[in-house]
Formats: C-alpha cells, structure tokens, sequence
C-alpha cells in the first residue's frame, strides 16, 4: 500500500510505503503524529460508512475528532496498491470535499492509534461517558449529550475493556509473551481492572508507565484487535520504557507483522528503538520494512525514504549529544 499525500498540515508533500512494517523518525513537530492520525482517519471512516453516512460525512466527523477540525484547506490523499488506487481523498477549508472509493481485494479492517499508556487512567473517567451516552440512547427528552473528549483514547479504551475472548492459538502465544516480560496481566476483577502480580492485586494508579503500555497490547490482542489487517500505530512509545524495554518492544511489534500480519506503524526519535526495529526486521521482513526521515527544511518539512541506509537518522539523533559534550568542554576550559 502507498500513501501520498499533498498539502496536509504541516506536510507540503510525502510518499509512504506500507506494507508491514512503516517507521517514521524525526524530531518534533514534523509531521509524525499527522500521518498516523490521517492513517487512522482514513480507516476508521472506510470501515464504519454506510449507506445513511457515507464515507465523506464520516471523514469530516474523524477530522473533527481526531484533528480538532483542522487539517487542510487545500489538500488530497491518495491511497494505492500495487498502482491501484483504493481511495482518493480531497480537503478544502478543513473539511473533506469528496472520498473516492474503489472496492479491492485489498482491506484494512480496524485500527488502533496508541499515543499514551496513561489511557488506563482515564477509565473512570471514560465509564462515566459510557453512561452518559447509553442514558442518552434510553431517555429520549433530555437534552444531546455533547462535549470534547479524547477520540484516539475513547477508542483504546473501548478495545481494552471489553470482556476477553481468548479463543485463538496464536493470540494466546501473543498475550502469555507480553505477560512473562511484565510478570503480570491486566485482568476484570469486580467490574475493575487491576494488574494480577503473582496473589498481589495492583490498582492501575499504582502500575508503571512502562507496564501500562505492554497491558494495552495484552488486552487488545485478547479482544481481537491484533489480527490479520489490523493496522496499530505508535506514536513514540519511547517516551515512558527503559532503553531494554525499547528493545522487548520493537522484536514484539516485529513478531505481529511477522506472526500476526498486523500492519505497524511506529514513529520514533529513539535510536534504541529505530534500531531495534532495523534489526529484528532484517531477519524476517525485511521486504515488508520500511523507514522514514521528517525532517524541517527550507522549502518546509520533507519525507525521505532511508530504508537502506539508517546512518542520517543515528546522526540526527546524535546532535544532542554532541551539542551537551561542547557544552561540557567549554565549561571545563574556563
């Protein structure tokens, strides 16, 4: 699958490969997160337009959600396999004017966008809407249930509380491995969630960031949501695990496109991470991988291919350093 896309803010341009593995690097603010969003957008739309919502009036409610209505006043998105376009999508003034479709053998069939771990402490807070909006379903003369709320962690933690089903072999492998790197599982104990340690029940509030983030994949494999063209997308899940943890991960998303045929997209500007995922991908697939650099430029921020040589990314990331052992010199030589 191909993505290219013009004019979406703030990328003037960019082509990306995806086909099993994808990983964006690049420092911050250049256009990581947007594309994972519009990648999300763009599925979540297809898969729930119908014939009352079709799939422009969808885009435009994901573009409200997922961008707070702010997107591109003149932009377009297309999407192709094999030089077979499947969508083709157009913006203007931050809504979508027209969604093109063209039925394929080709289908994603959900995603997950994963931006924090801290979704697990926000499950009361979501209960209490979940409420809310099946009052609303059942008293039809209040007033419309409407505010703001976070869409990418409401849909996590939909996928994440519903009741397991662990009803498939190669799942089952998937969630007992997550459960031996975190010694422990996130389990339903009295209409709550608790990480069972050995006897010891451990309240969410009480749980490390780093094992939060290894629990929504244990809960979102055992409801199915880590199957065969799911898409899962990343976004830097650096920011709260040990440098060996980065490690643990990266071979486990591996092994979903691998095992699991789960598309992943991963963006990142940690060098533990980006090579991690180099090298775990080299070994089984390394045709399905490909990596990114975003980087800020003059002509505005460009998206360069660097699959076969990583060696601009590991310099970009090495510039703090170099930059803190200048530092460090100057203040010894005084």
């Amino acid at each position: 699958m191909e993505i290219i896309i013009k004019n979406i803010s703030p990328l003037p341009q960019a082509k990306i490969i995806f086909e099993g593995l994808t990983v964006i690097a690049g420092e911050n603010d250049t256009g990581k997160s947007t594309l994972g969003k519009l990648i999300f957008s763009i599925i979540k739309a297809d898969n729930m337009a119908t014939a009352n919502q079709p799939r422009q009036q969808l885009m435009n409610t994901m573009i409200n959600l997922v961008f707070d209505s702010q997107i591109s006043n003149d932009g377009k998105v297309i999407v192709q396999d094999k030089g077979v376009p499947i969508y083709s999508i157009k913006f203007s003034q931050n809504q979508c004017s027209s969604f093109e479709f063209q039925a394929t053998n080709f289908s994603l069939k959900e995603t997950t966008f994963i931006q924090t771990p801290f979704v697990w402490d926000l499950i009361d807070f979501f209960d209490s809407v979940l409420r809310l909006k099946q009052n609303q379903e059942l008293t039809q003369n209040i007033s419309p249930f409407s505010f703001k709320y976070p869409y990418l962690f409401w849909d996590v933690y939909i996928k994440i509380t519903n009741t397991p089903i662990k009803n498939n072999l190669k799942t089952n492998k998937l969630v007992k491995n997550i459960q031996n790197i975190i010694q422990g599982s996130f389990e339903q104990h009295n209409q709550k969630i608790v990480f069972q340690r050995q006897k010891e029940s451990i309240l969410l509030m009480n749980v490390a960031a780093g094992i939060k983030y290894f629990g929504l994949l244990q809960r979102l494999a055992e409801n199915n949501q880590l199957n065969s063209n799911h898409v899962l997308i990343f976004d830097e899940p650096e920011n709260h695990l040990h440098p060996e943890w980065q490690l643990l991960l990266a071979h486990l998303l591996v092994d979903l496109v691998n095992q699991h045929k789960v598309y992943v997209l991963v963006n990142s500007h940690s060098p533990y991470m980006i090579e991690a995922l180099k090298i775990y991908s080299d070994r089984n697939i390394k045709e399905k991988t490909h990596f990114y650099l975003n980087q800020l430029t003059d002509m505005g921020i460009k998206v360069n291919e660097v699959t076969n040589d990583l060696s601009i990314v590991f310099e970009k990331l090495s510039l703090p350093f170099q930059k803190l052992e200048q530092t460090a010199s100057s203040f010894w030589c005084r």
